[in-house]
């Protein structure tokens, strides 16, 4: 008589396992997603080829998929389950969300097209705005999740104050973040930046600016926060270097009080230009102060500048500044030119404002740096980013290219900050910043 089999309970497995969509083709990568966004309505797209090239409103696909080209390859029908990126987005992006989600996309095609990664990819999105309009518990909410969903990497903050709140909290948890800060101190274990910017910088290269224009006596405002103090105290120690007199300085909130008031004192103290050193949320209330005022004078910002991008109301509220950009040389950047020509065929659209550039070089980090790794583990991939050399940049002008290495975990390098002007609805590029030692003249 045969043994009756044991019964239950079974152990079964704890997570479900992977599921192939079953769209990859063999000679191209492929993503389950036509767009990363959809369902925008409130408000038009990018009247202008710098301003943002979704709707307001649009929101990231739950699940994004990208499937790397087969090559005919018959694998043995197990399906392999995605390396997952994060992405988390911190703050209030308007008409930006879906020129960081695609050529997010388009960075992982591109590199799964030149065999640099053969495994699938998901992009995660955390929709987490945190300070400094939200609550801070927001964004460290959002950025755990990514990691318990089990990402390797996440692609943001953008913020500087969440990417230094979070810095802390992102060396516990081991998973690296690749930040869009300019802050400076945003740079530790598994703290990398493709930096939009970078503080300390963006205050001398505007007080070297105001002296190169020949503005001898300048008012300054800079916005109450975590690089604040940074940007005014770069620029006023460099200013007082070159023997610029500050007229009037004043700190100012994200929803500034006295704008006309404290502009009509620099004018009336003979300020013969301005400084604007801050997040960016106060820029969008000078127009009207000095349309009240009726007074036009040079001005130049930080990289907060580059908010012409977040809505078409933001573009024309930085009427007549200059500003601090990534946006190299028009035509001059191949990287660029040839990103921007495949972004156009792939999406049917055209958007070529800084946030393109920025999101692919990004994105183009963190899917080398998981190829570099050893194996698909938070921390290996932390190692696969440190061995990042010479990557091309589609930011910047020519020269401009993205490393890392121990220690040096801000990517960019060369040309990377550029000057530009908007000024009767045109972006104008108006140079690379290339300071000279006094003693060369």
């Amino acid at each position: 008589m045969e043994p009756t089999p044991p019964e239950g309970p079974w152990a079964e497995r704890l997570f479900p396992p992977p599921v192939d969509h079953g769209i990859a083709e063999a000679d191209r990568a492929v993503t389950n997603v036509t767009s990363g966004t959809g369902g925008g309505d409130e408000g038009p797209s990018g009247e202008r080829w710098y301003e943002g090239g979704g709707r307001a409103g649009e929101k990231a696909h739950r699940e994004i998929v990208v499937y790397p080209p087969t090559r005919g390859l018959q694998t043995q029908g197990d399906a392999f389950e995605p390396v997952k990126i994060g992405v988390l987005v911190d703050m209030d992006i308007g008409q930006l969300l879906a020129d960081w989600l695609d050529p997010t996309i388009l960075a992982i095609e591109d590199a799964m097209n030149e065999g640099v990664y053969d495994r699938p990819v998901q992009l995660v999105v955390a929709d987490a705005r945190g300070l400094p309009r939200e609550n801070y518990l927001k964004c460290r909410t959002g950025y755990e999740w990514l990691v318990d969903q089990g990402c390797v990497v996440v692609l943001g903050p953008m913020i500087s104050d969440n990417c230094l709140q979070l810095q802390e909290l992102i060396n516990q948890r081991r998973c690296s973040s690749i930040g869009w800060t300019g802050a400076w101190r945003f740079s530790s274990d598994y703290c990398f930046t493709v930096a939009n910017g970078d503080i300390p910088t963006e205050g001398v290269m505007c007080a070297q600016w105001l002296y190169a224009q020949g503005h001898r006596k300048v008012g300054m405002f800079w916005e109450q926060g975590s690089s604040g103090r940074d940007y005014a105290d770069f620029f006023r120690e460099e200013a007082g270097r070159l023997g610029i007199t500050i007229t009037r300085e004043v700190r100012l909130g994200p929803n500034p009080r006295g704008l006309v008031d404290h502009l009509a004192a620099m004018r009336d103290a003979g300020s013969e230009g301005l400084y604007y050193g801050g997040y960016g949320y106060s820029t969008f209330h000078f127009a009207k102060a000095f349309a009240k005022l009726g007074w036009d004078p040079p001005r130049v910002m930080g990289t907060a500048f580059m908010f012409y991008s977040n809505t078409n109301e933001w573009a024309a509220a930085l009427e007549g500044w200059h500003g601090v950009d990534q946006l190299g040389e028009d035509g001059a950047n191949p990287n660029y030119n040839a990103m921007i020509e495949r972004f156009q065929k792939r999406f049917g659209r055209t958007s070529r404002n800084v946030v393109v550039a920025l999101a692919y070089d990004t994105a183009r980090a963190a899917i080398h740096g998981v190829a570099n790794a050893s194996m698909a583990t938070p921390e290996e991939v932390r190692n696969g980013l440190e061995r990042i050399r010479w990557m091309p940049a589609t930011n910047g002008g020519p020269s401009c290219y993205v490393q890392f290495g121990p220690h040096d975990h801000k990517g960019y390098k060369g040309d990377f900050l550029t000057i530009r002007e908007l000024r009767g609805g045109e972006l104008r590029f108006d140079g690379y910043h290339r300071p000279e030692w006094p003693s060369n003249s």
